[in-house]
């Protein structure tokens, strides 16, 4: 027994040493055997990357968002967002989506393929292919229109085709605002068409 006890004795201690190296030794063959990588191969995308960021300075998918002095919520996201002048008075965004919401929850979605932003006149404008659609369900399209990031207004800078409950509208100006409500009262969302309105009515189904 004590010699079969030696024996498995010197086993276990001559695996404890052996499998160890082994180990190391499968290893050593994984790195010695790898595929080479050649860093270089990605460096052109990397360079090209890095020196488009530095030649055009913008950032993907911003979220900027501010409050009106009347208490609505403007909150802007976009594709990409440029710095247009060094102390950031101004800024152009690509593929941009404005909410604006108002202090009694009425939300109105403003869609358009460029905007600038100009801090320094607290002024937002759209221009390419702009869309609104408002909480009333009217949907206006124009090519451009200047937006107040300080107080709860907007207004077309050309002429407006509008579907809305009452039909389809044509005008050369619209605009966007809120009243403050007299004693406290719940202000008065409106939307004015001006310059030229033509109505095409279409009545409700059933009239």
């Amino acid at each position: 027994m004590r010699l079969a006890d030696t024996l498995h004795s010197r086993i276990v201690a001559g695996l404890r040493l052996a499998l160890p190296l082994a180990a190391l030794a499968v290893l050593s063959t994984l790195f010695l055997f790898s595929r080479d990588i050649d860093p270089s191969r990605a460096l052109p995308l990397a360079a090209i990357d890095a020196e488009d960021l530095a030649r055009d300075p913008r950032i993907t998918a911003p979220q900027v968002a501010t409050v009106t002095l009347d208490g609505a919520a403007i909150t802007l996201t976009a594709a990409t967002l440029r710095i247009t002048s060094g102390a950031t008075e101004t800024a152009a965004a690509e593929a941009v989506t404005v909410l604006f919401a108002t202090t009694d929850g009425r939300i109105s979605r403003l869609t358009a393929d460029h905007a600038r932003i100009d801090r320094i006149a607290e002024e937002l404008t759209l221009q390419g292919n702009m869309v609104v659609e408002t909480p009333a369900g009217y949907r206006v399209r124009s090519d451009a229109l200047v937006a107040a990031l300080d107080r709860s207004w907007a207004e077309s800078l050309g002429p407006v085709t509008a579907e809305g409950p009452p039909g389809r509208l044509e005008a050369g100006r619209f605009v966007m605002q809120t009243t403050p409500g007299p004693d406290g009262a719940a202000p008065t969302h409106s939307l004015l068409f001006t310059d030229g309105v033509r109505l095409v009515y279409q009545p409700a189904s059933g009239e």
